[in-house]
């Protein structure tokens, strides 16, 4: 906790993001950086964060297990991540609640090494993940599971972000890892074998939300309800400016520009503008959870999501 303390210290220190006056501050950590979070690049670059009042910083994490550290040590106020990684949390009796729908799509994809070409081959080898307790984590034992096999049969790495993950398929360092656009076309590009589309196991998803503490969201309901308007406008934008929201993609996420076009028209309408969360399979994710051991304590759908503001501000 004292390091992730640090690192935002030193990213509000070296981005000069002091409070501006009459301007209510709110650190939002994201627990990736990917085309999920697009709207929230255009809302950001746009200023209409600002135009709200509001003073916004973006903290960027490589894994949503240490975005929720930082949530429960009170070090960020909202936090941008897979819901799953929200699920842990609740269960462990932090007062946690999704509360907008950010975007709702499975983008991953399993890649593997050339000579591994199907899950009837999975018994031990290696598969990368960002953390344990990350999104990686579940959707990679999910994976086993829906092939009928368990996390025991394999080894689980640790390694970090997609970028990491890659590099370590690609220095043989491990045998699979599940990737997202636009390494999965890079993937494809050098001969490395697609094992599966998460399409396939998770047809419907609720990919990234916007979660925080009740106790923030009930403090600070008019904070919470600017930065939403303020977000909103930036969805609207996104999906009606292609060229300019494909300027900020290429800022923010860094990737290849001859990527960037293609990642916006595959995630574009992925992203509510209402806020809506694709709730169906929760209850699924849930039990698998319990199943596996990795919670305790039995939640509902009901003690995850606060509706309030997708009816208020969905209309």
């Amino acid at each position: 906790m004292k390091q992730i303390r640090l690192s935002l210290i030193l990213a509000l220190f070296f981005l000069g993001a002091l409070p501006q006056t009459g301007q209510a501050k709110i650190i939002v950590g994201l627990s990736s950086v990917n085309v999920a979070f697009l709207p929230v690049y255009v809302t950001e670059d746009r200023g209409f964060f600002k135009a709200e009042g509001l003073d916004v910083l973006l903290v960027l994490f490589n894994a949503g297990a240490t975005n929720l550290q930082a949530l429960i040590g009170g070090d960020v106020q909202i936090m941008g991540s897979a819901f799953v990684e929200t699920i842990g949390g609740r269960a462990a009796g932090v007062d946690i609640k999704n509360f907008w729908g950010v975007c709702n799509i499975m983008p991953f994809q399993l890649y593997s090494q050339p000579d591994f070409k199907s899950m009837k081959q999975a018994k031990g080898k290696r598969f990368a993940i960002s953390r344990f307790g990350s999104l990686t984590d579940f959707l990679t034992r999910a994976t086993l599971r829906h092939f009928g096999l368990d996390a025991k049969d394999v080894t689980i790495l640790q390694i970090g972000s997609t970028p990491a993950r890659f590099a370590a398929l690609t220095a043989k360092g491990v045998d699979a890892s599940i990737v997202w656009f636009p390494v999965t076309e890079i993937a494809k590009a050098q001969g490395y074998n697609k094992l599966l589309d998460l399409k396939e196991v998770f047809p419907e998803w609720p990919y990234e939300t916007f979660a925080a503490k009740e106790s923030w969201l009930s403090k600070e309901r008019d904070q919470a309800n600017r930065f939403l308007r303020a977000f909103q406008r930036g969805v609207k934008y996104t999906q009606e400016n292609k060229n300019d929201a494909v300027r900020i993609l290429r800022k923010y996420v860094k990737m290849d520009p001859a990527y960037a076009p293609a990642g916006y028209d595959e995630y574009r309408d992925s992203f509510p503008l209402n806020g809506q969360i694709a709730e169906k399979v929760i209850p699924v994710v849930i039990e698998q959870e319990i199943e596996a051991g990795r919670i305790k304590k039995k939640i509902t759908v009901e003690d995850m999501i606060d509706r309030s503001f997708i009816k208020a501000a969905g209309r």
